[in-house]
């Protein structure tokens, strides 16, 4: 990776002044990397707070409120995640650089303030606007990469940007794992407040690139859903809906369902922890690969929709062998610790092909809108995955059925990915 961010330089696309390409990449990569540190420890750590918050809310912290809570939580914090589409629009507006600084800022003070929470009510609406802040980051982080690296290395590039989410969801199980007992669900939440110093770093060293962030540039939201372009937006938004409707509803619950089978066969809590934290560890290490694999995958192919049918399909396989075959079936948490990298691999790792199709659907003066509108009107979809999950495990007992009949979403997925234009081989549009 290292010898293609500072290779030779080719014609760019974006005047990058005295900003290299590593740096481009690297200020973003952080950017992201910290946002899936951010979002991802609170799988790690959701027992502990409810067991804590729920009781100060006046709520009996039992299995199935501590399921229904906290898929509700989830859906609070994606919800937050979803109103975060208008950041897309300031970028193309007010810059991808200022507008990225304050998605960082407003993300990392809200992450810790949830370690100040008294009650659920509180704790929801710190995750909620920490949540808005997150989903900004995106918005503007990517566009800014594609714009202001050189084409002959942009497509590689934009798809190891998502290399930053697993390690982020490596970090934080990594952190949970050695410290999680010592700084308490608390302690993990003021950590939230050090994505802020990159603040400094991207204000000082990134400049804007040339192709965005002026007011006369920018087109109306509304331009997104004009014709011609409507069916772009359309199918982009329904398809990050199914992949983020089917990660929050699948992969980030593998560790609530390993703590929850370990404590009900009477391991101790912090046993219990540790290996939810370890089975995000194998999981992120899926991802990981995934993430790495998909630009050659993509060209290996030749075809953006034929490496999302692949994703999708592998996603639902994967975690119907997880969940329905491994636990369900066989009660082998050992089979299922198998089997979780495969399941990062796909359900995460597809996420590596948006970072380099979404901007690639939409024009520079639509750019951050339309990825962020699709990131985000995903989210508003996948919000219901998580309340869905915990309302269904709640019902029937079974977190691996709920999870199991919810992956579905991935076929339904499937049609989008034909009505979505194919840009292989084809250089950023202007």
């Amino acid at each position: 990776m290292a010898e293609i961010v500072t290779g030779a330089r080719a014609p760019s696309v974006a005047d990058v002044g005295a900003a290299s390409p590593a740096k481009i990449f690297w200020a973003t990569w952080f950017g992201w990397m910290l946002d899936g540190f951010d979002s991802s420890m609170y799988g790690y750590i959701l027992v502990g707070a409810l067991t804590e918050l729920l009781p100060a809310s006046g709520i009996e912290a039992s299995r199935a409120n501590i399921g229904l809570y906290g898929g509700l939580l989830f859906s609070i914090f994606m919800l937050g995640w979803a109103c975060s589409m208008v950041w897309g629009w300031a970028a193309d507006r007010y810059g991808r650089v200022r507008i990225m600084c304050w998605t960082v800022l407003v993300y990392s003070m809200f992450t810790a303030l949830c370690g100040l929470s008294t009650g659920v009510v509180m704790f929801a609406l710190f995750r909620f606007v920490a949540g808005f802040g997150i989903g900004g980051e995106w918005a503007a982080g990517t566009p800014l990469l594609h714009e202001s690296v050189p084409e002959n290395t942009r497509v590689r590039l934009a798809g190891w940007l998502h290399t930053a989410t697993p390690t982020g969801l490596f970090l934080a199980a990594l952190v949970t794992l050695g410290a999680g007992s010592l700084l308490g669900w608390r302690g993990m939440f003021f950590l939230g407040i050090l994505p802020a110093l990159l603040i400094f770093y991207l204000r000082r060293n990134i400049p804007e690139p040339k192709r965005a962030g002026s007011a006369d540039k920018a087109k109306p939201f509304s331009a997104l859903f004009a014709k011609g372009q409507a069916q772009t937006t359309w199918a982009a938004a329904l398809m990050m809906a199914c992949i983020i409707f089917g990660l929050w509803s699948s992969n980030f619950w593998a560790p609530t369902v390993i703590i929850t089978k370990l404590v009900a066969a009477g391991a101790t809590a912090a046993h219990a922890q540790q290996m939810g934290a370890v089975a995000g560890l194998i999981t992120s290490v899926g991802t990981l690969t995934g993430c790495l694999l998909v630009p050659s995958i993509t060209g290996w192919l030749g075809s953006r929709r034929w490496t999302a049918a692949l994703f999708f399909v592998g996603a639902l396989l994967s975690v119907l062998a997880s969940y329905e075959v491994a636990i369900a079936l066989l009660d082998n948490l050992t089979l299922f610790f198998i089997l979780l990298p495969v399941l990062g691999f796909f359900t995460n790792g597809v996420f590596g092909l948006f970072t380099i199709w979404l901007p690639e659907m939409f024009p520079s003066a639509l750019r951050g809108a339309g990825s962020g509108f699709a990131f985000s009107f995903g989210r508003v979809l996948g919000a219901a995955g998580p309340t869905l999950i915990g309302a269904l495990a709640a019902m029937t007992g079974s977190y691996p059925l709920a999870i199991s009949l919810l992956s579905l979403i991935y076929l339904v997925g499937l049609p989008f990915i034909a009505l979505a234009p194919e840009t292989a081989n084809q250089p950023l549009a202007k």
